[in-house]
């Protein structure tokens, strides 16, 4: 009986213990939450962008930082690359201005 008492006892005092492990908006959407979520980088460069847009603020993404601390060669080089290949990261994802009506200068 006295074994039943107390793992009874022992049940019920885990069972009222609160969980602590709550999760806000702000730790759900966060870059560092999504990235150990399994998800890509660009996946969280796009919430934070969205984040910041709708708040007004201006996002801070590691890609503005991509010429910090590099020589100026390094950024002539890179940005001829930028200009000859398209699909490198130029650091204007989502940030470029979207015009929905075609105009002569698409041709």
């Amino acid at each position: 009986m006295k074994t039943k008492l107390l793992l009874l006892s022992g049940v019920l005092a885990f069972a009222v213990i609160p969980a602590n492990a709550e999760l806000s908006v702000d730790d759900v959407s966060s870059r560092q939450y999504l990235i150990n979520h399994g998800h890509s980088a660009a996946t969280a460069d796009i919430v934070e962008l969205n984040k910041s847009s709708v708040n007004g603020n201006k996002a801070d993404l590691p890609i503005y930082h991509k010429y910090d601390n590099k020589p100026l060669i390094y950024k002539w080089v890179d940005k001829a690359m930028i200009y000859l290949d398209p699909a490198v990261e130029s650091g204007r994802f989502l940030r470029e201005d979207t015009k929905f009506d075609p105009t002569f200068e698409d041709l």
